[in-house]
């Protein structure tokens, strides 16, 4: 009997400005993925639409070095995948595309090779592999997510936060920001002052986001200090995009990942007339309305 799998993988924004490496949200942006045991016991690789272009096509891909790491760590083999995938996730933008990938992989060794892992193991391995679970948790179980990985011990802590009822706008530009560049700029420490500072603005933040005070919230995300201080000028739109967004009132405008999509959190009453200033004002890049992600990834096993 011949088995495949379909996924339907969603985006995520991570940081929330003040949350760096910590915080993640899960976005209606989603990467398509089916795959069958390939006929000639080689795995392949199929990229429909712009988004992909330029990815391996064999076993240099990320998700067949994910299936490697998942046999390597539970001890056993999948067999050679014919793998289709469509992607709405730009990658290289600061929108988990890579993240997204990862989760699919993960999901296909456990499928393919039978492991029955529970979601958290899932969680546990992406983390593992990615360093920190704030895109991957997203990803896997859907909402927003605040999490921790403890690199000493291996052990990945989440807890789950309701998303907040704003609208969110996404700013797009056209280029490329690799996350290994964008972190390039940071800087290797911080004096303990600084960091204590930071440290308190993040959770005071999140306090607002959990009693829906997205004024005091959109404040506080506006004022981190860990990483967009550096990336903002890696990003030449950023400062004209928080600018327009403060014409409309937003609650904040931030850094989305790594960069270079910008993340406005808005009122529902004035976010559409944002994004068709956004697109006005600025043709290079593309603005559009986004959803939260509440379901995580959807899987359909299918037998013929």
């Amino acid at each position: 009997m011949g088995e495949s799998l379909k996924l339907k993988v969603p985006a995520s924004t991570a940081n929330l400005g003040v949350g760096f490496d910590s915080i993640g949200l899960a976005l209606n942006k989603f990467l398509y993925v089916e795959a069958e045991v390939s006929a000639d016991d080689r795995w392949h690789f199929h990229h429909k639409g712009d988004n992909l272009h330029g990815l391996p096509t064999d076993e240099h891909h990320l998700i067949y070095q994910v299936v490697q790491f998942l046999e390597q760590k539970y001890d056993m083999s999948v067999p050679p995948l014919d793998v289709t995938m469509r992607s709405e996730i730009p990658l290289a933008r600061g929108l988990g595309s890579s993240a997204s990938a990862l989760v699919a992989g993960i999901y296909l060794a456990d499928f393919f090779g039978h492991l029955q892992l529970s979601e958290f193991e899932m969680v546990e391995a992406a983390t593992e592999i990615e360093g920190h679970p704030d895109n991957v948790a997203p990803v896997i179980y859907g909402g927003m997510i605040a999490g921790f990985y403890n690199h000493e011990t291996k052990e990945t802590y989440i807890s789950s936060i309701e998303p907040p009822y704003v609208n969110l706008v996404i700013t797009i530009p056209s280029y490329e920001l690799k996350t290994h560049d964008s972190r390039q700029v940071l800087p290797k420490s911080f004096e303990h002052e600084q960091a204590v500072q930071y440290s308190a603005i993040s959770n005071t933040m999140l306090s607002a986001l959990m009693q829906h005070d997205y004024q005091l919230a959109g404040m506080l995300m506006e004022m981190d200090g860990f990483h967009e201080p550096y990336r903002q000028d890696l990003i030449p739109e950023f400062q004209r995009v928080k600018a327009l967004g403060r014409e409309y009132h937003a609650y904040a405008t931030v850094i989305s990942g790594a960069g270079p999509t910008i993340l406005t959190l808005i009122d529902p009453s004035k976010s559409g007339k944002l994004v068709r200033r956004l697109n006005k004002e600025l043709p290079d890049c593309e603005s559009e309305l986004i959803s939260v992600n509440k379901s995580g990834i959807i899987v359909e096993k299918v037998y013929d």
